[in-house]
């Protein structure tokens, strides 16, 4: 596994992700609510769906901005949950997780109790 690239990677969603994130903020600075009824209507509908993209790209920095702890902490492949090392081909399907596949699939099975 290589982790610079896996880094790498990270810091470039990062990047996009920050572009998105000032891109949904000039709009929500930008954006004038129309005067018509049913142009608000839609309007405001786009607003949900535009909120909604912000908050789950929010997240997703989040997620980014841990993992790189993680790395910097060398903690970024031992799981939270039980302190065993989390496969190398997990970490690269998913380089955000904190957690090994045995505690994923705990923690699934718990919340669908």
């Amino acid at each position: 596994m290589d982790q610079k690239a896996i880094r790498k990677k990270l810091l470039e969603e990062l990047e996009n992700l920050a572009g998105r994130s000032d891109r949904i903020e000039a709009h929500w600075r930008d954006e004038a609510p129309p005067a018509d009824w049913s142009e608000l209507a839609i309007h405001q509908e786009n607003d949900e769906v535009i909120e909604s993209l912000d908050e789950r790209t929010q997240e997703q920095m989040v997620s980014i901005r841990q993992a790189l702890r993680r790395m910097d902490a060398e903690e970024w492949d031992t799981c939270s949950d039980c302190g065993e090392e989390i496969q190398a081909a997990r970490l690269e399907a998913l380089p955000t997780t904190t957690l090994c596949v045995r505690c994923a699939e705990v923690r699934e099975t718990l919340n669908k109790s």
